[in-house]
């Protein structure tokens, strides 16, 4: 029995030991990060006076160029190509003949259907008058069938046949796009998907022309997302505002999706900004020296970050504030290097 108590006393000995040390570990250790001195080395390049700007958040991603509407254009019926009356990058419009075939069989059958058709209108049955009002109908869907014409208005792209082919029903003859209006099929990844939305503004660019940006607008959102090699994505459809006379289909786009914007808002850039104790901080040089702050921040770009409250224009900042990390807020920070009322360095974008 003496044993087992001795024992328990021990264990209440060491428990006490490791808690007194343990405090006196944490006061310590409290105290040396809050009463160090700790000399920060400040200079213009390490400092930024804020000013007020915008700021967009974007989704990028990217995709190919392709007309809204285009079609493959054939004949429903099969004939000899007797004549084509447009050619390749010809502009046409809704319409107008293109490609005609031969039409002098289906002429004759239209024409000797008709004549059927006026004598049994005068002598036949009225089984027999239907019957043969219904032949000369399609008689004559048949013969305006030998004229293939435009769809709707666009561009002729190519053109697969010549005069003297013959051609059967489905087969290709001509290619006609939509030149007035494109958009660009691409796919976003399945977290950023979550922050689109139909309508939202885009910036276009295209690998042919580098030196322009165009507009466009988010026209549809997948449902159904897919998975490549393990990559998950949701398909969008990017509506072109603007078609221009150079695009062609296929030309490769880069785009950036506008998922938010503010105007005449603090910037700081995401370097300036770290996290303690899950508070936002910054370290604003007050007398040349860094005060670590609480700030409340905005939405970011991934570069800058708004500072919705915590500072004011006009003041300044520390640029990289990693080297704060783990410090109290009541540290001695000492700063050096720049004369006080010398201004920082670095000016935030407008």
């Amino acid at each position: 029995m003496k044993k087992k108590w001795l024992m328990v006393g021990v264990i209440i000995i060491l428990i006490a030991t490791f808690l007194v040390w343990n405090r006196f570990f944490k006061v310590n250790s409290d105290k040396e990060l809050t009463d160090q001195n700790i000399n920060i080395t400040i200079n213009p390049q390490t400092v930024m006076t804020l000013e007020k700007g915008n700021l967009r958040k974007t989704v990028s991603t990217s995709g190919y160029l392709q007309p809204v509407d285009e079609k493959v254009l054939s004949f429903n019926l099969n004939g000899e190509v007797k004549e084509i009356l447009i050619n390749e990058g010809d502009k046409v419009t809704q319409g107008e003949d293109l490609i005609k075939l031969d039409k002098n069989e289906r002429e004759l059958n239209y024409l000797k259907i008709k004549n059927a058709y006026e004598l049994i209108k005068i002598n036949g049955s009225d089984s027999g008058i239907e019957e043969t009002k219904l032949d000369l109908t399609i008689a004559a869907k048949s013969l305006e069938d030998t004229t293939l014409k435009a769809p709707f208005s666009g561009l002729v792209t190519d053109i697969s046949v010549k005069p003297g082919d013959y051609v059967t029903q489905g087969l290709q003859v001509a290619y006609l796009i939509d030149d007035s209006s494109y958009e660009i099929n691409a796919a976003v990844n399945e977290i950023d998907s979550l922050e689109i939305k139909k309508e939202q503004e885009v910036i276009i660019r295209l690998d042919a022309f580098p030196d322009r940006e165009f507009e466009g607008r988010v026209k549809e959102i997948g449902y159904y997302t897919e998975n490549v090699n393990g990559v998950v994505t949701l398909p969008v459809v990017i509506q072109v505002n603007t078609a221009e006379p150079e695009f062609r289909p296929g030309f490769s786009a880069l785009l950036e999706i506008i998922v938010d914007q503010v105007e005449g808002k603090l910037l700081v850039p995401i370097t300036a900004v770290f996290n303690q104790n899950e508070q936002s901080m910054v370290a604003k040089v007050v007398d040349s020296k860094p005060k670590l702050i609480p700030v409340k921040t905005g939405v970011s770009d991934g570069v800058y970050t708004v500072i919705e409250d915590g500072l004011i224009e006009g003041d300044q900042i520390m640029i990289n504030a990693y080297q704060f990390a783990g410090i109290k807020p009541e540290a001695n920070l000492f700063g050096g290097g720049m004369p006080p009322g010398m201004g920082g360095g670095v000016m935030i974008r407008k």
